[in-house]
């Protein structure tokens, strides 16, 4: 989420990142390999991301780090590559730097959406639902949707970035926050996770 401590504006992205030069689109499936095999089970990962921004209308939020946990799935897909099953978000501030807490509260999806370019394959963060709060009760809402992204095999890193194109991620169930974050606003999320703890992951088109 873009949830900036300086900027809640990180979160699995600079809006998709493409490798130069463009390879002609194969489409799904695709193939995804952790170790050089693309047969096995799910392969558990942990990944750690510097300042992570979250923007709404006119307020930047932010935290100044966070981490992820979850699986990636070898094999070939038409979509799914993998799942985030557990984050966390440190020291966030929200609106006029109140601090935040954030949860997630479902199994966010890691999702491909078009070819391998360079060793960078665009993607999408899918069910994401988070909820948001001041520990002081001044303000809270939750945040769903989805997120675009793009995984960077060269680097190992997964980008998070909405932050052009469609507005895909919203805000729900605000109580309070001083007026400054309304129902239904569009937010974007910005992070680049480091995976870690797991074998080389690669995807071919």
């Amino acid at each position: 989420m873009k949830f900036p401590r300086k900027s809640l504006a990180a979160a699995g992205a600079a809006a998709l990142i493409v490798a130069s030069g463009t390879a002609a689109f194969a489409g799904p499936p695709w193939t995804v390999s952790v170790g050089g095999s693309s047969t096995g089970s799910p392969a558990s990962y942990t990944a750690t991301s510097g300042q992570i921004d979250f923007t709404v209308p006119g307020q930047n939020l932010g935290c100044d780090s966070g981490t992820a946990e979850g699986t990636i799935t070898p094999g070939a897909t038409s979509s799914k590559a993998g799942e985030i099953t557990d984050t966390e978000f440190i020291n966030c501030l929200g609106p006029l730097n109140i601090p935040l807490e954030v949860n997630q509260t479902s199994t966010w999806d890691i999702n491909i959406t078009g070819d391998n370019s360079g060793g960078v394959t665009p993607g999408q963060i899918g069910n994401v639902s988070a909820s948001v709060s001041n520990p002081d009760g001044l303000c809270s809402f939750d945040v769903v949707g989805t997120v675009a992204g793009s995984f960077d095999e060269n680097t190992q890193q997964l980008t998070v970035d909405n932050t052009s194109g469609p507005d895909t991620l919203f805000v729900e169930n605000v109580d309070q926050c001083f007026g400054l974050i309304l129902e239904g606003d569009p937010a974007t999320f910005e992070g680049t996770y480091d995976l870690a703890n797991i074998a080389n992951v690669t995807i071919a088109n």
